[in-house]
């Protein structure tokens, strides 16, 4: 409680968090609630709340990994069905055919996505993503790689 008027007496308390501008106090059950209560993102925006896109380091390699496998392997599988595509001389080889190549761009798509996200997560925004995430979700570049997961994993169902 605010007993002097100027927050003074609220400096020492334990059981608020002070912003890294102004000096503004806050709850702190308030810090890493995911809303932003100070101007400067402090809150929400430290090393406690921790916020990336992939948080740790094991999921951003498993990204990376899963992601470059996926885009290569699919890649390959599409580059040889449609060579071969030719060669079908029934209607349900050419079908076969044109599911395989089918589903292997929904999954190369999706792969892209994967790696997509890990670069971004892990070379573009290193530990800066939580002061551009705002920036980030309403980005052109964000609505791309999301259009293109979407029609990956439908595609490839």
């Amino acid at each position: 409680v605010d007993d002097c008027g100027d927050g003074s007496d609220e400096t020492t308390c334990t059981n608020h968090f002070r912003c890294d501008s102004f000096g503004r106090l806050i709850p702190k059950t308030r810090k890493c609630d995911g809303r932003y209560d100070c101007t400067d993102m402090s809150d929400e925006c430290n090393e406690e709340c921790s916020r990336e896109i992939l948080e740790g380091s094991s999921l951003k390699a498993v990204s990376l990994v899963i992601g470059s496998l996926a885009a290569v392997a699919n890649l390959i599988i599409m580059t040889k069905n449609v060579k071969t595509l030719k060669r079908c001389t029934t209607s349900v080889a050419l079908v076969n055919k044109s599911l395989i190549i089918l589903i292997s761009l929904g999954d190369f798509m999706v792969g892209c996505y994967l790696l997509i996200i890990a670069i971004y997560d892990t070379a573009v925004f290193k530990k800066s993503y939580c002061q551009k995430q705002i920036t980030w979700l309403t980005s052109t570049e964000c609505s791309t790689i999301g259009v293109l997961s979407t029609i990956g994993s439908q595609v490839s169902l």
